[in-house]
């Protein structure tokens, strides 16, 4: 029986994760300085940043599952929201540094999960999936 290489499948576990981490880091940087200058311009209330960061993560989590789950064939639901997890950790850190709401996170989380499971549905490629008989 033929053996085969477990390197190149390390690598390319390896790069996804980076990709991952990379997107969320960006992604969040990017939206979050978006709705602060929307928040400043239109010197919007300060209480209003709660429904602020719910679009934030809407957004974060579509742009992160489709850009991770793009090079993708298969599983666009799976790889999508796992693709989130590490955002999901940068909302812990978030949630415990600024002490925000236990329920705020869960829907947020939520939130992460299902979009990231439907952007990565449609980031992958549908033609070019396996099919087994």
């Amino acid at each position: 029986m033929k053996k085969y290489s477990t390197s190149s499948t390390n690598k390319l576990l390896i790069k996804y994760l980076i990709k991952c981490i990379l997107t969320s880091v960006v992604s969040l940087l990017l939206f979050s300085l978006l709705f602060s200058l929307i928040t400043y311009k239109f010197d919007l209330d300060l209480d209003i940043n709660t429904v602020l960061s719910i679009f934030v993560v809407f957004l974060c989590s579509a742009s992160i599952s489709y850009i991770s789950a793009l090079s993708l064939k298969n599983n666009g639901a799976l790889m999508g929201a796992l693709s989130t997890i590490p955002f999901i950790v940068i909302c812990i850190i978030n949630m415990l540094i600024n002490s925000n709401s236990f329920l705020l996170f869960v829907i947020k989380t939520a939130i992460i999960l299902l979009t990231g499971a439907l952007f990565g549905v449609l980031a992958t490629k549908k033609s070019n999936k396996f099919k087994v008989k």
